[in-house]
């Protein structure tokens, strides 16, 4: 792990377990641990004292009729602004 960032690391390495489960026609789940979840977890685990673990990944295959959520426009022309930023709408107050 990069020492002037480990969560940074973290995460990328969730990243490509991630592209790496869908590459292979997988599916996984993600989930941060809140609160007391995190220790608990890695108390039942049996995960040695000092280990932290930034989020859970479930990786395996999906369900057959399980719902696909669609994706956001990744359409950036509705996201950039040249020369300026422009109102709207007027707000009297």
């Amino acid at each position: 792990m990069s020492k002037l960032n480990p969560l940074a690391t973290a995460w990328c390495v969730a990243e490509n377990i991630m592209l790496a489960a869908i590459n292979e026609g997988l599916g996984y789940s993600l989930r941060i641990p809140l609160n007391r979840e995190h220790d608990v977890v890695l108390e039942k685990l049996g995960v040695p004292d000092g280990w932290m673990t930034p989020c859970f990944i479930g990786v395996g295959h999906p369900k057959e009729d399980e719902r696909v959520l669609g994706q956001y426009s990744t359409d950036p022309s509705g996201h950039m602004h040249m020369g300026g930023w422009h109102i709207q709408e007027t707000v009297n107050l």
